[in-house]
């Protein structure tokens, strides 16, 4: 079983559709070290984080 933190799930995501951090910060108005920052498991705020999933497709809604 694995044990992947929020970051690395969403950076796998990003590169399972090929994108780039700057592609996604340009797309939601995020900057590169906020992004940097989650996919590192190093920040994570819960608006950012929604926005990131809403991107991704991720959500459950």
């Amino acid at each position: 079983m694995s044990h992947e933190s929020l970051g690395d799930i969403l950076r796998m995501e990003r590169l399972k559709r090929d994108l780039t951090q700057e592609k996604v910060c340009e797309d939601l108005g995020l900057k590169l070290n906020t992004l940097n920052r989650i996919e590192s498991s190093k920040s994570v705020r819960g608006t950012t984080i929604k926005k990131l999933l809403n991107y991704y497709q991720m959500n459950k809604e």
